[in-house]
């Protein structure tokens, strides 16, 4: 598992300022927000945070959370979520390389 990282933050943060660039993938779980992301975004250490063909699942730590409240709050939002909070987030990533995507993904438990 890959250490909470500003790579992580930086890609949150380009989707919230930047949502007309990006896709956000329908899901059927109330708890989970996709988005695809084009690879022509910068993003540093893809090669570890966007494995090619392959997830990386990384559980966001307490400090992440604490700092980072408001833009998790801001894609928490988008889940059909019957609950009024989340205690954990989930966020997988990954590289498409045959849609050129960074994939993201949120599970908040």
């Amino acid at each position: 598992m890959a250490s909470n990282s500003d790579s992580i933050y930086n890609v949150l943060s380009y989707i919230h300022r930047h949502q007309d660039k990006v896709t956000f993938i329908p899901q059927p779980n109330s708890n989970v927000v996709s988005v695809g992301v084009p690879d022509t975004v910068p993003v540093a250490n893809a090669d570890i945070y966007f494995p090619e063909n392959n997830l990386l699942v990384n559980r966001m730590g307490a400090d992440f959370l604490a700092k980072n409240g408001d833009l998790l709050d801001d894609f928490f939002e988008r889940t059909n979520s019957s609950k009024l909070d989340y205690q954990q987030v989930w966020i997988t990533t990954g590289y498409v390389t045959s849609e050129h995507t960074y994939l993201v993904e949120m599970s908040f438990e």
